[in-house]
């Protein structure tokens, strides 16, 4: 049997392996004409390697002309061309290989461009690809990072103090011309509405001298986030209150003190306002002394704010201040005799006056001198040892020396004996006739 299978096999060989060549030679024909060869371009991201090579020279780079993507052609069957994407390329740069400018100012770096997936079968078409570069002198610099609010706090309250921590300075590295443009790293917190201390981390954001943004793309930062925090304090309205030391000239007196503004807005802890009833500005900051015309000074009132405070308004630490001052005028009042006060009177005497109305004049300011009435002016004699006689006794009016001030006066008085019972005189008469008597009778009936 094996033999039979044999020489079924064997028979006509010859032809057996031409049929064979045949078909071989018709398969790959075949294979041709349905999988041709082809070319197709794809475009892909350049990767950069090695860019310590360029920091090493204290150099950073900026690509220039879009190379930062880059197309090419690629020629393989249409079999496996159809099945690749542009993802399944990579194109790297590797800046060891960098081939600088005679001007040294930029570079180009060529791109090597391979396939994640049956690279071998394929072949990239064209002249070399080239990443190009400009070249500028690194530069670092740290910046002290500023703190700023938006927003408005609830009614009532008012913004305390505004730090940045972790860290409050950045350092920022990066091409000397963007960096010599900053002029300042800003930290903002938004505190719209808020009513109680808040923190929160935020991006830092550089700026020009013109106040316009600068941009960060190009820069490294040694922190891209800062924490900053904002205290929030309660608010007060307090009268300022003021004093004077010294004395003006002569009968001149302040009249009034009066500032502008008149109230100031505090800010502080709860438990430190809520006692605080005025902000008392220390005498010796006002001195009067010989003063003959109104005073009027500026002054700040930030040093003697209470422990714990501070100003809502920062305008409103200069005061204007203005102290009043008039000289005494004098006016006369008619003191009635019977509401003066006798003092030193023996009982045996008794005492009357010579005028019943007594013109007294007093010294004081016109607005004292205009409340005080005649009929209230306390006044008193003393006649303590006088005897029977006429007598002139000084006036003495009991005023208040800090607002009123009046000449010696004195005024006429009699004293005299008090009459007794023994000295009342007898009305009664005796009739003397009989006519009398009987006229007596009738009115008596």
């Amino acid at each position: 049997m094996a033999k039979k299978i044999l020489k079924t096999l064997t028979n006509n060989l010859g032809f057996k392996l031409l049929a064979v060549f045949f078909a071989s030679v018709l398969w790959l024909v075949v294979y041709n004409i349905d999988d041709p060869m082809k070319t197709k371009t794809f475009t892909t991201n350049v990767t950069v390697e090695n860019t310590s090579a360029v920091t090493e020279m204290n150099k950073c780079y900026e690509v220039l002309n879009g190379t930062n993507t880059v197309s090419f052609s690629v020629t393989g069957k249409r079999s496996v061309l159809d099945k690749l994407e542009d993802t399944d390329f990579t194109a790297v740069a590797d800046m060891n290989r960098m081939i600088l400018n005679k001007d040294g100012v930029k570079a180009n770096v060529p791109i090597e461009i391979t396939s994640k997936r049956q690279n071998s079968a394929l072949k990239y078409n064209g002249k070399n690809k080239y990443l190009e570069v400009s070249l500028e002198d690194l530069m670092s610099h740290r910046f002290m990072v500023a703190a700023a609010t938006s927003g408005h706090v609830a009614d009532g309250y008012a913004l305390g103090e505004v730090t940045v921590t972790n860290p409050n300075v950045l350092n920022v590295s990066g091409p000397a011309s963007i960096v010599k443009k900053i002029a300042s790293v800003v930290a903002t917190i938004d505190v719209e509405g808020m009513s109680v201390n808040l923190s929160d981390n935020v991006i830092p954001v550089l700026y020009d001298a013109d106040g316009n943004e600068v941009d960060t793309t190009r820069l490294t930062l040694s922190n891209d986030t800062v924490t900053i925090s904002a205290k929030i304090l309660s608010v007060k309205e307090l009268p300022l209150s003021f004093t004077t030391t010294g004395r003006p000239y002569g009968d001149y007196r302040v009249v009034e003190i009066s500032s502008s503004p008149e109230t100031v807005k505090l800010k502080g802890a709860t438990n430190v306002l809520n006692p605080l009833l005025s902000i008392d500005i220390p005498a010796e900051v006002l001195n009067v002394s010989g003063a003959r015309e109104d005073l009027s000074t500026s002054i700040d009132i930030t040093e003697y704010l209470p422990e714990g405070t501070e100003l809502v308004n920062p305008a409103d630490a200069t005061v204007t201040v203005t102290v009043r001052i008039e000289a005494y005028e004098p006016k006369t009042y008619q003191i009635n005799s019977s509401r003066i006060a006798v003092q030193g009177l023996e009982d045996e005497y008794e005492l009357s006056f010579e005028d019943a109305e007594i013109p007294v004049t007093i010294n004081g300011l016109k607005k004292d001198l205009d409340r005080l009435n005649a009929s209230a002016i306390p006044a008193e004699i003393n006649v303590e040892g006088l005897a029977e006689g006429t007598h002139r006794v000084t006036l003495n009016l009991k005023l208040d020396e800090e607002y009123y001030a009046y000449q010696p006066i004195t005024i006429a008085v009699s004293i005299s004996p008090r009459e007794t019972q023994e000295d009342q005189p007898d009305n009664s008469q005796e009739p003397d006739s009989e006519e009398q008597i009987g006229e007596q009778d009738n009115q008596n009936e």
